[in-house]
């Protein structure tokens, strides 16, 4: 097994060099017999040997001049460039390479017809299968390299089931791997006809480069979910077929050649994580943890398509354009700067459109690339889904994430998407927001003095309309977006209260600031969506809010987007009698929601009532979760639940899509409410043991979240969506159970909680929200037996479900630390902790069993038959007593409601032990 470097103390590295340095000018079997006699530290003599041995070949003028140049470059590092790029293969071994294989000859199962290809890993072949179990050609990938194969295959072997996994339209299917007479391994895979990626996009305007690189990116992100990374994008492994569909090349390949790969010991946790050493790599698409040897990650990937897209945009390099060895490739990736692409040269490109392809790159494309091009993989973005949504906003005219959000830059894409709608009253907003807003209003005094009191307020409320409320509103979902509106409508908020009681409470002025409270209770408390999670705050604005609105009803009942904003503010209350465990008041709020829904539908034109009828079907669907929802306090009444749901699809199912051009706002709307409405059915389905159809419902609401997501990239409210329902699915899978499907839907949701946390600030909604998609997180990869992974995921879970319980007493939380605590034990026990897991079920036990005694106690008697059925498992002399006792525990549950899924499956499988009945 090869051993990780690691770096030698100042010391050791001096004497490295003087040796070096001196024996380096005697012949080679002098200095290697130099070398030998030398008493000296065994490390030293070996760092020594291999810079000497790194002489011989093509290299050896490049590692003495990085000697010179780069005092300051660690032993270790040289030690690795210098043995990175001599020859991987013997002499013998190219030699015979050719003679090795014929054309006709078979390889396993695969007769090669002829070659493709020769590259400096190897040949590829067109094959055909021959015993005809696979249609179609296929490409045979035959390594050049004569030693090491079984650990190669080996290698490969590890990753099979992972690898099998990836179906996607725009990755090439791995399909064999083998080894040849000769010892050589071979990969078999799709054969993909196309050009390169790069020669592919010659001659192509900027966009359609783009979106070929947005298929790769989607590529790449789907691997990813499945915890696969791929190491070594370049253009010769992404190919473009005839009909323009992108094609990654080599999946899994990298892996396998890695030699820290090759035992159970090195094996990697996850995507995110693995061993360093000595790994195979392109130097000019490599990131810098490559070249230097460190762990490889989905930010290593992220690296490389940011090299990828900046050759795509720009013909060049982003560094390293005079480099001509792979070592000096190298020292360009950790040393040099990415340059701007908008500041290449005409002379630096081969773009004969360069200037006007430059002046498109300007601005949010360069930050984009060189945000993906960050040396520190923490700086970069934090997933590829993240780089897609950057560029489809940037596309969209919308602002990147790599870009500062200032509130200029914001209020510019907002304008130029909106030009003819805009107009002059944006440029007047953003002349005031600039700073320049006071002098302009003390030049033009005089004429100001002409109008009267009322003009002049009508013109601060259009100007506060348009700034504050239509454009604060196209930021809200963006990253950091919340916190600026907030900032913006709290600086805000005073000064409007002393405009309306300047204009005596005109009606006009009232329904203006109800709305900014609205939107300040939505921004701090709709602990259903994205927010800032100031539940008290937001409680209090909409209190505000409702007050004034209730004064302007009768004025303004026929204005949906008032309704909307007032609809708003009564949700966030009934929220916060939720939460303080009034579910039957919060139900009489929403009630209420309703009741003046109807009257505004009857009093609003024809144009309105869309927008009404909208908000009616997501009040509607609220209904349904205040009589039943799990983790929070509810009427518990399912069935009355999925009745409020089914009205609320009745309505959906009968406005339709809506428009999808322009903004999109009207189907994006549509699209989100039906994502909510299937997310909540399927948890009442599944409590209700409907298993399956929880399931299609959990599905359709991923789905949902999916196609919001396409129309609005950018948008945290949909993503707050996706994680929600992503975990739910993840729940239900697990109890059908699906336990890998389970996996991947839970590592959805883990993955965009963790990236809207980081990119929302301190204490925002998703950092509460990352322990309660632990919960089932931790518990899927639990099923999958990655207890390692699991046991961290668990551990934040325990930590959120605590803080819940101090904040407020509640027996369901008691439960649920219990539960969980079974997930903990389980990791436990799987990576040999067999003590402590089985103390943690025995208190678990003596938790729940109480707790269990309660009327309709059933999910504590389902958490205890799983507790008894662990130390059933695990304590063999007392097996029977816990046999007979999980029994008792899952007979009395499905006495309370029948069993189904895992609970029915458990109940049988112990029943059949001891030829009990069957329920």
């Amino acid at each position: 097994m090869t051993t990780a470097w690691q770096p030698l103390d100042p010391a050791r590295w001096a004497r490295v060099k003087q040796l070096f340095e001196t024996l380096s000018e005697l012949p080679e079997d002098q200095a290697q017999s130099r070398l030998i006699s030398l008493e000296s530290d065994a490390t030293v003599i070996e760092e020594v040997r291999k810079l000497l041995s790194s002489l011989a070949g093509d290299q050896g003028s490049q590692v003495k001049h990085l000697l010179t140049q780069a005092p300051d470059w660690s032993a270790a590092l040289l030690t690795q460039l210098s043995s990175q790029y001599a020859s991987p293969y013997s002499p013998h071994d190219q030699a015979n390479d050719a003679a090795n294989v014929q054309t006709g000859e078979r390889l396993g199962a695969w007769e090669l017809q002829q070659k493709i290809g020769t590259g400096g890993m190897g040949d590829v072949y067109q094959a055909r299968r021959a015993d005809g179990r696979f249609q179609g050609l296929a490409a045979v990938k035959l390594l050049k390299v004569g030693r090491g194969g079984d650990d190669i295959l080996k290698r490969f072997a590890s990753e099979q089931q992972a690898l099998a996994r990836l179906n996607h339209p725009h990755i090439a299917r791995l399909l064999d791997a083998g080894q040849s007479h000769a010892a050589h391994p071979y990969f078999v895979m799709e054969l993909i006809e196309g050009k390169a990626i790069d020669q592919a996009c010659q001659g192509l305007p900027l966009q359609a480069r783009l979106d070929l690189f947005l298929q790769l990116c989607d590529a790449v992100a789907y691997a990813h979910g499945q915890l696969l990374v791929h190491r070594d994008l370049k253009p010769s492994n992404v190919l473009v077929n005839q009909q323009g569909q992108v094609k990654l090349l080599d999946f899994g390949i990298a892996k396998a050649l890695d030699p820290l790969n090759g035992s159970p010991e090195s094996a990697p946790q996850s995507a995110e994580q693995t061993q360093v050493g000595q790994r195979p790599y392109t130097p000019y698409f490599a990131s810098p943890e490559q070249v230097r040897g460190e762990p490889v990650s989905t930010a290593t990937d992220i690296y490389s398509l940011g090299v990828l897209l900046y050759v795509l945009l720009t013909g060049a390099r982003p560094y390293g354009r005079q480099a001509s060895t792979p070592i000096e490739a190298a020292r360009s990736v950790l040393e040099e700067t990415p340059t701007k692409p908008s500041s290449l040269s005409a002379e630096q490109v081969s773009d004969p459109d360069w200037i006007r392809t430059r002046k498109k790159l300007k601005g949010d494309l360069d930050n984009i690339l060189l945000k993906a091009l960050e040396k520190e993989p923490a700086r970069r973005y934090s997933s590829v889904d993240a780089l897609i949504a950057d560029i489809r906003a940037h596309l969209s005219g919308h602002p990147v994430s790599a870009h500062a959000p200032s509130w200029m830059y914001l209020l510019k894409k907002f304008v130029v998407r909106n030009r003819l709608v805009v107009g002059l009253s944006s440029v007047a907003a953003m002349a005031l927001i600039g700073g320049v807003g006071s002098a302009l209003w003390q030049g033009h005094q005089a004429a100001l003095a002409r109008d009267t009191a009322q003009t002049h307020l009508q013109r601060i409320r259009t100007i506060t309309r348009d700034l504050v409320l239509r454009y604060g509103d196209a930021i809200t979902n963006l990253p950091g977006g919340l916190q600026i509106k907030e900032d913006l409508l709290k600086d805000l908020i005073q000064h409007l209260e002393e405009l309306a009681a300047e204009a005596n409470n005109d009606p006009a002025w009232l329904t203006e600031l109800a709305g900014v409270y609205a939107r300040l209770a939505e921004i701090d408390g709709n602990d259903t969506g994205a927010s800032l999670n100031k539940g008290d705050e937001g409680r209090a604005f909409a209190e505000r809010a409702v007050k004034l609105a209730q004064q302007v009803w009768s004025q303004q009942k026929h204005d949906a987007g008032f309704v909307g904003w007032y609809m708003q503010a009564l949700q966030v209350q009934a929220l916060g009698l939720r939460a303080a465990n009034q579910p039957e008041e919060s139900v009489k709020r929403m009630q209420q929601a309703l009741s003046l829904l109807d009257e505004a539908i009857l009093a609003a034109p024809s144009a309105q009532q869309r927008a009404l009828k909208m908000n009616r079907a997501a009040t509607l669907f609220r209904m349904g979760q205040f009589h039943d929802t799990q983790s929070v306090p509810s009427l518990n009444k399912p069935e009355q639940a999925l009745d409020w749901f089914r009205q609320s699809e009745v309505l959906l199912d009968s406005l339709g899509e809506g428009k999808t051009d322009g903004d999109g706002a009207d189907a994006l709307q549509w699209h989100q409410i039906r994502a909510a409405l299937f997310g909540a059915r399927a948890l009442t389905k599944a409590r209700l043991n409907g298993i399956k159809d929880a399931r299609g419902d959990a599905e359709k609401a991923v789905q949902e979240r999916q196609i919001a997501a396409k129309l609005a990239p950018n948008n945290t409210a949909v993503m707050d969506g996706l994680i929600t329902e992503a975990a739910n699915l993840g729940v239900i899978l697990l109890r059908q159970p699906d336990t890998s499907a389970a996996l991947q839907a839970t590592t959805i949701a883990w993955e965009a909680v963790a990236k809207l946390a980081r990119e929302n600030g301190a204490g925002n909604k998703w950092e509460t929200d990352q322990p309660r998609v632990a919960l089932h997180h931790g518990r899927a990869l639990v099923w999958n037996q990655e207890y390692a992974a699991a046991l961290p995921v668990v551990e934040l879970a325990l930590q959120g479900l605590a803080a819940r319980a101090k904040a407020q007493a509640n027996p369901n939380l008691d439960r649920m630390i219990a539960w969980q605590n079974l997930y903990k034990a389980r990791a436990l026990y799987g990576v040999g902790e067999k003590a402590q897991a089985i103390g943690i079920v025995q208190q678990s036990i003596r938790a729940l069993s109480p707790l269990s005694e309660q009327p309709k106690a059933r999910d504590a008697l389902l958490n205890l038959g799983e507790a008894q059925v662990l130390m059933m498992q695990w304590e063999p002399v007392k097996q029977t007593q816990w046999r007979q006792q999980a029994i008792t525990s899952y007979e009395k549950a499905h006495a309370i409601l029948a069993l189904a899924g895992d609970h029915e499956a458990q109940l049988k499988s112990l029943q059949e032990l001891v030829g009990g009945k069957q329920p």
